[in-house]
């Protein structure tokens, strides 16, 4: 299997846009720790992090003989 990203990093509100939820959702998402994210200073813009989401996809299926 081929995994492909078009980008290392997204904004909260690209990855809203493209995940289909709202900004507020992802937000959220982040400060639970469901989502990867990358902020360089505090108080700083977050940037949702492709490549770890990724990895973490791949790591929670590759157990699962069905996938």
């Amino acid at each position: 299997m081929t995994l492909a990203i078009d980008v290392p990093m997204l904004s909260i509100p690209e990855y809203a846009r493209r995940s289909g939820t709202t900004v507020e959702s992802v937000k959220k998402q982040c400060d639970k720790g469901h989502l990867p994210f990358i902020q360089n200073e505090p108080r700083g813009t977050r940037y949702i992090n492709m490549v770890q989401l990724m990895k973490r996809c791949e790591e929670a299926n590759a157990a699962k003989p069905w996938n």
